[in-house]
């Protein structure tokens, strides 16, 4: 139970389960300059009020969006979307023609549920092109149309999200419900939220939530002006310029590519040292390693420290579950990685997965900074999903059980 190194705050996602909290605790993103937040503006279709008065709005104070476009739709104003992208905004793609579900009628002659991924990726590779042709640039980022990303009907649907993510640095949806949490997001599937038809006072409160949570919002529009359907109010878009760009807010603004990279950046250089909780696959060798950044703490006072990679603090009442996919049954051996003082240990603990149960003692493993790894018993898994959790064995009302770094799961006759 060592002392956890000191930052400012920790991201807490809560998850409701058993009356306690499930939580992912993390340092604060590192934005930029110590900002609280990144916001993106982005705009869909190439639609004709985009470069003016939209960019033209947008360059007054400096901020930079991103335009995903239809190719076709630009060719009605080229110089303008050239000045689009001579005054430093980003063009994404937004695909060739547009296809959403044939649901909608206008769609059905380009209608997902007829599409391959072969005719997607031909299809996005020549927007790419045809952008490059007009403009001179060729898109890193792409936004889902309609939101959609799927292709077939029924039995033979598939998604198209690996696709997006082997062609594009990021994929964006639309009319999502919450902010992007940079330490979690599939780039592949970031989240968009509508900021057509609103008034800056109804986006404050998401802007404010999100810079709380230390996350990255990515607004999705279509046409620029004062009023219609699917319309960002020029007037919003004054005041969320002003609000952004006063440092008092700590407010990051910068179009999405930027912020994909930024993002990605920072967490190739932490990885390994954060805590996300996931599902655990087999190795290429066959074992599972079941690591504290992938389990999830459970209860009043256990924590995270990734200083050692390990989950500390963890009295009676606490537990940490791990998740697992297996493609199919087996039997493993099941080696602990743990550390825990001579005073502190002795205690019993109790591992359980489904109805099998693995019971032990915390042995001392010679100090809080010594980690010992032993074999503590056999569990057979069934295919697919499983659980495994580990907690204390009996109530006790002080010290620590021990602080847990790992579960290595073993094959059997391996």
């Amino acid at each position: 139970m060592k002392s956890i190194f000191s930052v400012s705050a920790f991201i807490i996602v809560l998850l409701v389960f058993g009356g306690f909290s499930a939580k992912a605790q993390n340092p604060d993103f590192p934005w930029p300059e110590g900002k609280k937040m990144a916001i993106s503006l982005s705009f869909d279709d190439a639609r004709a009020s985009n470069p003016d008065p939209g960019a033209t709005l947008l360059n007054e104070y400096g901020v930079k969006a991103t335009f995903y476009v239809v190719p076709a739709s630009m060719e009605r104003d080229i110089p303008g979307w050239k000045m689009v992208v001579a005054t430093g905004h980003e063009i994404g793609n937004h695909s060739l023609y547009h296809p959403c579900s044939g649901n909608f009628v206008w769609s059905r002659n380009k209608a997902l549920e007829d599409y391959t991924l072969q005719r997607m990726r031909k299809e996005l590779t020549d927007s790419n092109d045809e952008v490059e042709r007009l403009l001179g640039v060729r898109p890193e980022v792409f936004a889902y149309p309609c939101g959609l990303s799927f292709v077939g009907k029924g039995e033979g649907t598939q998604s198209y999200v690996p696709l997006i993510s082997e062609m594009f640095l990021s994929g964006r949806g639309w009319k999502d419900e919450a902010p992007v949490d940079p330490y979690y997001a599939d780039m592949a599937q970031l989240t968009g939220m509508e900021m057509d038809n609103q008034s800056f006072d109804e986006i404050l409160p998401i802007i404010k939530a999100a810079a709380e949570n230390r996350q990255w919002l990515v607004l999705a529009g279509h046409e620029i002006g004062t009023e219609g359907n699917q319309t960002t109010y020029l007037s919003m878009l004054r005041k969320l310029c002003e609000y952004a760009n006063d440092p008092a807010n700590g407010i990051w603004i910068a179009p999405v590519g930027t912020v994909a990279k930024y993002v990605k950046e920072k967490r190739t250089a932490m990885e390994g040292n954060l805590n996300i909780p996931g599902i655990s696959k087999p190795a290429d060798n066959g074992n599972i390693y079941l690591t504290s950044e992938k389990g999830r703490g459970i209860g009043p006072d256990i924590q995270y420290m990734p200083e050692w990679n390990a989950f500390g603090w963890f009295t009676a009442k606490d537990r940490v579950e791990w998740d697992m996919n297996l493609p199919k049954k087996g039997t493993y051996e099941v080696w602990m990685e743990w550390s825990v003082s001579n005073e502190e240990a002795g205690k019993p603990f109790v591992m359980t997965s489904g109805d099998q149960t693995i019971e032990g003692v915390v042995k001392p493993s010679g100090s809080w900074e010594t980690f010992q790894k032993i074999k503590i018993g056999e569990l057979a898994l069934d295919e697919d999903f499983n659980r495994i959790t580990v907690a204390s064995g009996e109530e006790f009302d002080k010290g620590a059980l021990m602080d847990l770094k790992a579960l290595t799961l073993v094959p059997v006759n391996k």
